[in-house]
């Protein structure tokens, strides 16, 4: 038997909550809406600023060219040549490659060209060296290495020819020195007609000296090695003496008023045979004493007398001395070695008639 239904003591609220869940889920509805919502906000705001943001500052491409290899960089900032090329990775550069633009210049896009220095060996006379550069010509490579040429300096290649990278520029500097030697100016044997002196005597009247020539010699040398020279400069040290050499022309061809038998020596005190004009000897009578005066026992003979010796020439009496007595005749020559030589001798002495002025006349002398 069945009794009474129960009720449940929850079944009054059954109502409120299904009322209270289906507000529940709205407020869940709701609350999901607007986190959607909140969300869409955000991201359309983060895209605006982003826009903004990007808008304001943009994207910086650069191109760093090297020797022809491109590498692409890009940020979104401003950047200074150097960060460029560290943020390429660029091998490091030498002093002498040329980036363009400058490293310290800030570039917001654009290319970097990078030209690289190429070896060369420079070669100076026999000193070589390693340069880089990237100028066309020779002439420019040595310009900007501050290498200055004399005309007579030898480069090679030509100035006008392309700078043979990683091979070599020679350049051989031609220089000059000076020197100076010293050689001897030989004598020469010059004959001369004496006309005091007998026919068929001669004898060396000025003993002949070699003279002293210095040269300066210019000596061309070119990557210091001599190639030449040339006398510049001459300048006589010591003047040439040239032997003279008399040859006699004397003849006996006046009548003498007298003859005498006359022992005959020689003297003479010149140690070496006259060399100038400025050694004078002058003997008792005031004339200069020189080969055709003699000396004679002034008490026989006067001062001044014409004589013609037998096998000597023309003499005229110019000196005497305390051993010269009577018949004794002491004949002047011009070296000491001479008058050795003629020693003594018996000769006849003739006496002439005529003056020393005649005699000067008569030979010719002035």
């Amino acid at each position: 038997m069945s009794g009474p239904a129960i009720r449940s003591s929850t079944e009054p609220l059954r109502p409120f909550n299904r009322w209270y869940n289906i507000k529940i889920m709205d407020t869940t509805r709701l609350v999901r809406g607007f986190h959607r919502r909140k969300a869409i906000l955000f991201a359309v705001v983060g895209i605006l600023l982003g826009g903004f943001f990007l808008g304001s500052t943009g994207v910086h491409t650069y191109v760093v060219n090297d020797g022809g290899n491109e590498t692409q960089v890009v940020t979104f900032h401003s950047m200074s040549v150097r960060a460029v090329l560290a943020k390429a990775n660029t091998r490091v550069l030498r002093p002498e490659d040329v980036v363009t633009p400058d490293t310290a210049a800030v570039i917001s896009h654009g290319e970097v060209a990078i030209v690289r220095a190429r070896r060369v060996t420079l070669t100076i006379d026999h000193t070589s060296e390693t340069i880089y550069s990237i100028v066309g010509t020779v002439g420019n490579l040595l310009v900007e290495n501050g290498i200055k040429l004399n005309a007579e300096d030898k480069v090679s290649p030509d100035l006008t020819d392309p700078v043979p990278y990683n091979g070599e520029v020679v350049i051989k500097r031609t220089t000059y020195a000076y020197t100076s030697k010293t050689e001897a100016i030989a004598y020469q044997r010059v004959y001369k007609k004496n006309p005091y002196m007998e026919v068929g005597r001669s004898y060396i009247s000025v003993m002949g000296q070699n003279g002293i020539l210095k040269k300066t010699i210019k000596v061309t040398k070119v990557a210091q090695q001599p190639v030449g020279s040339a006398v510049v400069k001459t300048q006589t040290i010591k003047p040439v003496v040239h032997e003279v050499y008399d040859i006699g022309t004397a003849r006996l061809d006046l009548k003498p008023v007298r003859t005498y038998t006359m022992s005959a020596t020689a003297y003479s005190n010149r140690r070496s045979t006259i060399l100038d004009g400025k050694d004078h000897l002058y003997g008792y009578s005031g004339l200069w004493l020189h080969y055709g005066t003699c000396a004679v026992d002034r008490r026989l003979i006067p001062m001044g007398t014409v004589l013609y010796v037998e096998g000597y020439g023309y003499a005229v009496a110019a000196d005497t001395g305390s051993s010269i007595n009577g018949n004794c005749i002491d004949l002047f020559f011009n070296s000491y070695g001479d008058a050795c030589r003629w020693g003594r001798h018996s000769v006849k002495v003739y006496v002439l008639p005529i003056t020393r002025s005649q005699l000067y006349k008569k030979l010719g002398i002035k």
